[in-house]
């Protein structure tokens, strides 16, 4: 069996596109260096644990992901993301240099290669991302997430991620059922049902993404208050929600917007994410067209999250 690693040289405002891009073909993991990245850069004591100023040195301006794959063809593989990448100008983002290349790694260096990047971290007041396969002391108040991305985009350690997760940890209450749109990992469902929601539904239209969810949910005792569904947004939701969170891209969370309100319960919440900045003034003059009202709208690096309600 052969191995690969594939390089994207691209712009800080795609790496989330980019990485679900790397997911879609196939990828096992992704390694993001950014050197702009808060959490590197401010460095909080005990945060990061693998942090090495060596990992973040590029020669150009932007950030390099690293997709693991294996038994693929590298050459139409790489034309092929090439080409994903492109079209993202649809939604204009700005890809950057979007060059990319691939080497083949030893199959000893396979299992463990992506995963040295992935150390236990904090988010918020009380939670803490810990990779399946770490060990992690914990203090008394640490509600702890075990995750294994596996196929599926969602470690927490992008910023869009850990604001959704700030937001869920301010907002939601005990009693709320909670909605989590194009859930990924389904970390931000774990989330919700580690701070105590009763009632979990997690969707996304990729079945890679789905079985890995439910693996996620069942490593986190969550199976009897969460249901993961393979679908489209909202199109296999018929509950009311007291908190819907999505954490997609600007152009899908105003569509989403167009219909979001079939699935609310009055004085419902909307946390919405993976906003690039030059996207979040049109996304929340959208959403005011929709009759919602702003309650909160969260910057950090390149991304914001937009808190929301409709209006009664």
């Amino acid at each position: 069996m052969k191995y690969f690693e594939i390089h994207i040289k691209t712009s800080v405002a795609a790496i989330d596109a980019v990485t679900n891009i790397l997911y879609n073909f196939g990828s096992t993991g992704v390694m993001i260096n950014n050197p702009l990245d808060e959490d590197f850069t401010n460095q909080e004591e005990g945060k990061w644990d693998y942090y090495d100023p060596q990992n973040l040195t590029l020669d150009f301006e932007g950030a390099l992901l690293t997709g693991y794959f294996e038994e693929i063809d590298p050459i139409q593989t790489c034309e092929e993301i090439k080409e994903s990448i492109a079209a993202l100008a649809t939604f204009d983002i700005d890809t950057g240099l979007a060059e990319i290349d691939y080497k083949e790694i030893f199959p000893s260096d396979w299992e463990n290669e992506w995963k040295k990047y992935f150390k236990p971290f904090r988010l918020g007041n009380h939670i803490v991302i810990k990779p399946t396969w770490e060990t992690f002391e914990t203090l008394p108040d640490d509600l702890v997430i075990e995750i294994d991305p596996g196929n599926a985009f969602g470690s927490g350690t992008h910023e869009t991620t850990s604001m959704c997760i700030e937001m869920i940890e301010k907002y939601m209450k005990t009693t709320d059922t909670v909605v989590d749109v194009g859930c990924g990992s389904g970390i931000l469902a774990i989330a919700a049902g580690k701070l105590g929601s009763k009632s979990i539904i997690a969707v996304d239209i990729d079945e890679n993404a789905v079985n890995t969810a439910k693996e996620n949910v069942a490593l986190n005792g969550l199976t009897e208050v969460t249901d993961v569904r393979h679908g489209d947004l909202i199109s296999v939701i018929s509950e009311k929600a007291d908190l819907v969170v999505a954490n997609i891209i600007a152009d899908i969370i105003v569509k989403l917007s167009d219909d979001i309100d079939k699935i609310l319960k009055p004085d419902a919440l909307f946390i919405s994410s993976g906003l690039i900045m030059n996207k979040v003034d049109w996304v929340i003059e959208e959403l005011a067209l929709r009759q919602f009202e702003i309650i909160e709208v969260m910057k950090k690096g390149e991304w914001a999250v937009v808190v929301s309600k409709k209006k009664l």
